[in-house]
């Protein structure tokens, strides 16, 4: 074999050092693709909320600086979500168990979101109220979006619940603004002031009834008593003034029962004795008794007609009959009162799986939209001066309220005005009752 001379050698050495060397670069160029393509993953990982893993490249020092602020910046990211986690989590807490109801809306007025308080307040689940204009759902259509947001009000409404009853809410606005001023939004706060109201009203009807009903009969018993004490002892005029002067006490003492009656309502002071009963014969039983009261009217008399709208099938629940007696006494008394001469009373009775719902309506004058939520009042009547000739105190309603919450259902009114009213009571009602009577009558056999 022909050795090289040092010249050839020298290019040989040269020619394969520098075969190394590009070998070398090629290794050096694939690995820093591959690291910058790990780099890349990481950083998309990022971007779609994944912060977990670590980065480790062993690439030149400026690839691996790089790899180290990204696992930096993930951890980063990964604690401020979970901070804003808790906060979101603690905010969701809030405004659920919140006594009030919360809305917030965008910039232009549509519901963003509402916690399951004002859900439940307004009647309307959030999915339906999404996107729709505050002032739709609230009912406050007098109201644009624009009047609210320069306005900020306070208002009042009134809304009408799952069951039919009245509730008053006091909304209170606040504007959401961002950082340069610009209002985003609206917050509103829906505060139940049923029960304040009510009360108001109950308070200001109690100082100006009270004092008026009593101080009425008061100043005709004295008036009479004095004219028999200067002599009026006649047989013609007598007997006239102790009849007024009996029948202006007994009112008194109707009202003062009445009071105290309602003083006791709720309290361990009432005696509430409640048994299973058929409550188709009860209420039968009391229908009876008006139909006999009509059949002994004497000329003059109101006439009218009870249309009873059930069948005879027993249906038993448990009340105190004294005292659902009442309730239904009440009810049928208004609706002869306000009932024109000849009128129709229709009793309509039925049940669900677990409600037994009774209704009475007439064809009287009815009642005012705006006079509904109040009704229940103490001392409230819709006529006051009828209702006051005809001997009434405006506590009826009320104490029948009181009754039917004692047996834990409830009642409420509908009226079309100008054609009758509806006073309607549910109560509380087990279907297996019916089975079980079913099998003491089969004993009985």
């Amino acid at each position: 074999m022909q050795s090289l001379t040092p010249l050839e050698l020298g290019l040989l050495v040269l020619v394969i050092l520098l075969v190394i060397y590009l070998f070398y670069l090629a290794y050096n160029d694939k690995k820093q693709e591959k690291d910058l393509k790990v780099i890349d993953d990481k950083i998309r990982s990022l971007i779609d909320g994944d912060y977990s893993g670590k980065l480790n490249v062993l690439g030149e020092d400026d690839i691996q600086t790089l790899g180290t602020n990204l696992n930096d910046l993930s951890d980063m990211f990964r604690m401020t979500h979970e901070t804003l986690a808790q906060e979101r989590n603690r905010l969701v807490s809030i405004l659920t168990y919140m006594s009030d109801g919360v809305l917030a809306t965008d910039r232009s007025g549509n519901i963003t979101m509402m916690n399951s308080r004002a859900q439940e307040q307004l009647g309307i689940s959030q999915k339906d109220a999404l996107d729709k204009p505050i002032v739709d759902v609230l009912g406050v259509e007098r109201y644009t979006f624009d009047r609210l947001v320069d306005e900020v009000p306070d208002l009042k409404i009134h809304h009408r619940n799952a069951y039919d009853e009245f509730l008053t809410f006091r909304i209170t606005f606040a504007l959401l603004r961002r950082e340069n001023g610009f209002v985003s939004g609206l917050v509103a706060v829906l505060h139940d002031v049923t029960q304040q109201e009510k009360e108001e009203r109950e308070r200001q009807l109690f100082v100006s009834t009270v004092s008026h009903e009593l101080r009425t009969p008061l100043t005709s018993i004295k008036s009479y008593l004095e004219a028999l004490n200067e002599g009026a002892l006649t047989e013609d005029v007598a007997p006239t003034f102790v009849r007024v002067s009996l029948d202006e006490a007994n009112r008194m003492m109707r009202m003062i029962s009445e009071l105290l009656d309602l003083s006791h309502a709720g309290t361990k002071k009432r005696q509430v004795t409640m048994e299973l009963t058929n409550f188709t014969a009860f209420l039968s039983a009391i229908l009876d008794r008006f139909d006999r009261i009509k059949s002994q009217s004497t000329v003059g008399h109101k006439k009218y007609e009870i249309r009873r709208e059930f069948d005879g099938t027993p249906i038993w629940v448990e009340i105190d009959n004294d005292r659902m007696t009442r309730v239904i006494d009440n009810i049928m008394n208004n609706a002869i009162k306000y009932s024109p001469n000849g009128g129709r009373i229709s009793v309509h009775l039925r049940t669900t799986d677990t409600q037994m719902i009774l209704s009475i309506s007439d064809q009287g004058l009815g009642i005012p939209q705006e006079e509904l939520p109040m009704i229940f009042d103490r001392f409230y009547r819709v006529d006051r001066a009828r209702s006051r000739a005809q001997g009434g105190t405006g506590l009826g309603l009320a104490i029948a309220k009181e009754i039917v919450k004692e047996h834990d259902g409830f009642i409420w009114a509908s009226s079309d005005y100008g054609k009758g009213s509806t006073f309607t009571v549910v109560l509380p009602y087990d279907k297996d009752s019916e089975v079980l009577d079913d099998e003491w009558d089969e004993e009985e056999e």
